[in-house]
């Protein structure tokens, strides 16, 4: 009799013991799914900033045009030309 409550306890304890390794693996999946959720966030970012810096080109080539033409319209090279 008492060796049958042992072997019963001895199964309950690797049930419990299967239930833990079920509820890490899941863990594991979730913190798996966050890390890829990391990535994706970096690479918006760094998408985000690659956007940016495309901005701040086109604002300094749209400086740089705004200086040309000044300088243009100072030295009298822009006569006859209608600026919109």
């Amino acid at each position: 009799m008492q060796v049958d409550a042992t072997k019963i306890q001895v199964d309950a304890i690797k049930i419990q013991v299967n239930a833990i390794k079920v509820r890490v693996d899941a863990i594991k999946v979730r913190v798996d799914a966050t890390k890829i959720q990391v990535d994706a966030t970096k690479i918006q970012v760094n998408a985000i900033k690659i956007q940016v810096n495309a901005t701040k080109v086109q604002v300094n080539t749209g400086q740089e045009t705004c200086v040309y033409t000044v300088a243009l319209l100072k030295r009298g090279l822009g006569r006859g030309i209608i600026y919109a």
